[in-house]
């Protein structure tokens, strides 16, 4: 099909614009979340947790997230730069889901469908390597525990996945 074929056959009320829509969803939170990292991540709010959250983290590492950012200006220095290099990463991230979303899979490409499935999949054992250290150490992380970067994304894959395949096949 060529591009105005496909163009005109898009329709947001179709399994395959319900995938559009959750794929969106997830490349605009990256995008937020990426572009709102630097600007929280030394505000009150921004040091309550190291990496997941205030509880779990001061469980995991013995203090509260701003106690040990207050006694360890090392610690505090580098959580900064790293959080700020995550946020540019995510906003890459964020361009890239979007854009393929929007360019590929809204013009039924099944390549970029293929590339933002696979883009969905891969990061869930890197997720299970995350919370490994929480786990081992006999710590129940909690859905409310989450930063929505973790939780929004994954919520939206499942439907994007099959309403993506069901549009794509019809």
């Amino acid at each position: 099909m060529d591009q105005s074929q496909t163009a005109a056959t898009f329709h947001w009320a179709s399994p395959l614009g319900v995938s559009v829509i959750c794929f969106l969803v997830s490349g605009v939170v990256h995008l937020l979340i990426g572009t709102l990292t630097p600007i929280f991540v030394n505000s009150e709010f921004g040091r309550s947790a190291i990496f997941i959250s205030q509880q779990t983290d001061s469980q995991l590492f013995g203090a509260t997230p701003s106690e040990l950012l207050d006694r360890n200006k090392e610690l505090a220095m580098f959580r900064t730069l790293f959080l700020t290099n995550a946020g540019g990463s995510l906003v890459i991230i964020g361009l890239f889901i979007v854009s393929l979303t929007w360019f590929g899979l809204r013009q039924h490409q099944v390549w970029a469908f293929a590339t933002l499935v696979l883009a969905g999949l891969v990061v869930l054992p890197y997720w299970f390597l995350i919370f490994k250290p929480y786990l081992n150490a006999g710590i129940s992380i909690r859905f409310g525990d989450l930063p929505p970067i973790f939780w929004i994304p994954t919520l939206v894959l499942l439907p994007g996945i099959v309403f993506g395949w069901l549009g794509l096949r019809s």
